[in-house]
């Protein structure tokens, strides 16, 4: 996958810009779905004087992006902790002693 050959500090930018995405289309959601049409603030798309109702389907379809994006971040983060970190070899730790079967040194 393209993102697995990133570096670092790229695949946490794109977690934020999922999440900020994430963020702003619940909010828009959230405005669709409870504000009547007229009311609309002027800064939201879609605000028509006089009529009556909401926007049910761009606050449906803005929820969805905003669950999309939620995951996406989220998938994302996990693959970032879950990766191994660079020189986190499988030997023993210093100190710790011999392996099983090991003679002591």
């Amino acid at each position: 996958m393209w993102l697995e050959s990133a570096p670092m500090n790229t695949k946490w930018v794109w977690i934020v810009l999922l999440l900020v995405v994430g963020i702003v289309a619940a909010v828009f959601a959230g405005e669709y779905l409870s504000t009547n049409i007229a009311h609309l603030p002027s800064w939201v798309p879609g605000h028509h004087a006089g009529y009556k109702g909401h926007m049910h389907k761009r606050g449906a379809v803005l929820a969805l992006v905003a669950l999309l994006a939620f995951a996406g971040a989220g998938w994302l983060i996990y693959k970032v902790v879950k990766e191994p970190k660079p020189g986190a070899g499988s030997g023993t730790a210093a100190g710790a002693g011999p392996g099983p079967g090991q003679a002591p040194a």
